[in-house]
């Protein structure tokens, strides 16, 4: 692209690289490693800069239903990071929305499109392929005596939790070949993590209880586990809650996602927790 812009400016290869190039980002908003993207740039600037894409001075509308619902100029005055623009719900109908964009003016527009929504349906819950899954349970923590040490035994969590009790959260991530892979699981309200569980000593540690993650955060409300390379096959995480509030609580699912890949996600099943 670099050397067409400077010596074949007009060869229709040209917009068509453009297009591919933006077309291809295969980690979401950028290529595959800071070099492709800095590559990439490195020929996209020189194209923009031949064929005069810098000084655009046009005027766009996007049209919903056939009613016009936003309006924008775009120059080199814009900023290069406006406000959002927001659609009234009343140009909307049920069912199909037809979308178009026109521009006046001088210069190229280049848009994408992103839907967004959210619901309360059950339908959000236990989503998942042969590529990518994810399924959560949670373990009670309970202790004994090991001659004068206390040691803890795990077993399921069935009913209710007193304040006071530790809770230890298994998630089991199955798939194909994934990189950069985030894990979010909301906690409940009633909980606090427990930093380190590491003090925590076990008479039969069970062969999840591992320490496999690249980075791990603990949020005021969930947990985030980030893995730069998920090699194919199962794996599991698990960290530890301390039950501080009576209540009955509903906890979220939790989810799985490649972060460049907006389009990919699991969730697990939504449940309850009942504490006396």
């Amino acid at each position: 692209m670099k050397f067409l812009s400077h010596q074949r400016r007009d060869s229709g290869l040209l917009p068509k690289a453009a297009l591919w190039l933006m077309n291809n980002r295969n980690e979401g908003f950028w290529w595959s490693s800071t070099k492709q993207t800095a590559m990439v740039i490195y020929g996209l600037a020189d194209y923009l800069r031949s064929t005069g894409e810098l000084n655009p001075n046009l005027t766009v509308t996007v049209f919903v239903n056939n009613r016009q619902a936003l309006n924008r100029t775009i120059n080199q005055a814009t900023d290069l990071n406006p406000p959002p623009l927001s659609l009234d719900d009343s140009v909307l109908q049920p069912g199909v929305n037809h979308i178009r964009v026109a521009t006046t003016g001088q210069g190229r527009l280049y848009f994408s499109v992103r839907a967004e929504s959210y619901s309360t349906e059950d339908k959000l819950q236990k989503t998942g392929t042969a590529s990518l899954n994810i399924l959560r349970d949670y373990f009670r923590l309970v202790p004994g005596k090991d001659g004068d040490k206390i040691v803890y035994d795990v077993a399921p969590l069935a009913g209710t939790v007193v304040s006071g009790d530790v809770i230890a959260v298994r998630l089991t991530v199955t798939g194909s070949e994934w990189k950069y892979l985030m894990l979010e699981d909301p906690i409940p309200a009633a909980t606090e993590f427990i930093e380190r569980d590491n003090i925590y000593q076990l008479r039969n540690r069970p062969p999840w209880w591992d320490y496999y993650f690249t980075r791990r955060e603990l949020h005021d409300d969930r947990l985030a586990i980030f893995q730069t390379w998920f090699p194919a096959g199962q794996h599991q995480y698990f960290y530890l809650l301390k039950v501080v509030n009576p209540g009955s609580f509903q906890v979220s699912p939790a989810r799985v996602q490649p972060m460049y890949q907006t389009g990919v996600m699991a969730t697990s099943e939504a449940r309850r927790l009942e504490v006396k």
